[in-house]
């Protein structure tokens, strides 16, 4: 077995169950290439953990085991994934929802490996050439522990002769629906690295269905395929969702057709939000709730965006338009901004605008998105519910 041997004074964080092995905390490794098991060791030669090499977020790889002894193969991702099933028996009998996380990577022991359940279709998705080394042994494992109607897989590293799609079981005819909170959602596991929606933020969506959307004006930017759109148009007076990609006017409208609503009654716009934003004030539009969901980086023709630099922007602009008494969602899956720094962020915009403002609940990722504890980057997702009165 190969070895990885720790700079001295670095052993305790190791020692505490941190899942992920920083290259800089290493003294000195064997020639470790993706996919290589290693054993991470103390300075003094003493046994830490067992670990593969999968680079990922500035990491090495991740920790696999505690035990020397334990063979990392069939078998131990079979017992790793019946716990996780064990875990979230629980999600498979929900009234109106059927698609959510079955593993969630660190959080489930093993960093760089995600499954998801779409209504019986499995979507794995590989963060690394590391854990795509596994894969004979995961599918199998796979096989052997969950029920599934198709499986298939995203790489979400780059490797042109790795080729993402259908794995095994019975083709889906894309898009397929799925049911979240008794909405409807069109989805597509076979193209791109997206898949039409983010399960993470099932609890977030129905939030505003039930208390922000009420006859409300609602507006939703970077709204992708429209998904807190489609969830408080049953509710809401009306919802205006803006995307700067083109293809998203076409899947929000469908994701409002499955949904026995007419696109037509509500308002999409393909523009930058920032140029909504203009507009929006150039016609004196005002909303009762606005949804802020960026993504961590984005760069198109004019600029670039960046969550821990521009958000402060987003922000300020959505005040202008924010109707009295209305509220703001804000959220950010930027694994490293943390949520004080965060929260700081929008309070210090807040009062710097001279608003009376109410943080009325803060919101982080569903109980199937399993989080490690001694490793707070997994607590990715931050969602942030304020009440303004301006």
């Amino acid at each position: 077995m190969k070895t990885a041997i720790l700079n001295k004074g670095k052993e305790d964080k190791y020692f505490n169950q941190y899942p992920l092995i920083e290259e800089e905390d290493i003294f000195r490794s064997h020639n470790l290439k993706e996919g290589d098991l290693f054993y991470l060791m103390t300075s003094t030669d003493v046994y830490i953990a067992t670990c593969y090499v999968g680079r990922q977020h500035k990491g090495l790889g991740w920790v696999l085991s505690y035990d020397k002894d334990e063979q990392i193969n069939r078998t131990f991702f079979h017992n790793k994934f019946e716990l996780a099933l064990e875990e979230r028996q629980y999600f498979y009998h929900i009234d109106g929802t059927n698609a959510f996380r079955l593993f969630n990577g660190e959080g489930d022991g093993v960093g760089g490996l995600t499954i998801d359940n779409y209504d019986g279709h499995l979507l794995i998705q590989w963060y690394s050439e590391g854990i795509y080394a596994f894969r004979d042994d995961v599918i199998n494992a796979i096989k052997s522990v969950f029920n599934y109607r198709s499986i298939y897989e995203k790489t979400r590293f780059k490797n042109d002769n790795i080729h993402s799609g259908f794995v095994l079981g019975e083709s889906a005819e894309f898009p397929i629906v799925i049911e979240e909170n008794h909405t409807f959602y069109n989805v597509d596991l076979d193209e791109g690295r997206m898949t039409g929606i983010f399960l993470d933020q099932k609890e977030v969506r129905k939030k505003l269905r039930d208390y922000y959307s009420y006859e409300r004006k609602v507006l939703n930017l970077f709204s992708y395929t429209g998904a807190f759109s489609v969830i408080a148009a049953k509710e809401a007076v009306e919802t205006t969702s803006v995307d700067l990609a083109n293809r998203s006017r076409t899947l929000t409208e469908e994701n409002f057709g499955i949904n026995a609503i007419d696109p037509n009654t509500q308002k999409i716009f393909v523009m930058d939000t920032f140029d909504f934003y203009k507009y929006a004030l150039r016609h004196n539009l005002k909303y009762d709730t606005i949804v802020i969901d960026p993504p961590s980086f984005a760069r198109n023709k004019k600029k670039t965006f960046s969550v821990m630099k521009d958000y402060n922007k987003l922000i300020k602009g959505a005040l202008d338009i924010l109707a009295y008494n209305g509220s703001l969602i804000l959220s950010t899956n930027h694994s490293m901004y943390s949520l004080k720094a965060f929260k700081n962020m929008a309070k210090r915009v807040l009062d710097e605008a001279g608003v009376d403002y109410n943080v009325d609940e803060v919101m982080g990722l569903p109980k199937d998105f399993k989080t490690h504890p001694h490793y707070k980057p997994s607590k990715y997702l931050k969602v942030i519910f304020i009440t303004v009165k301006h």
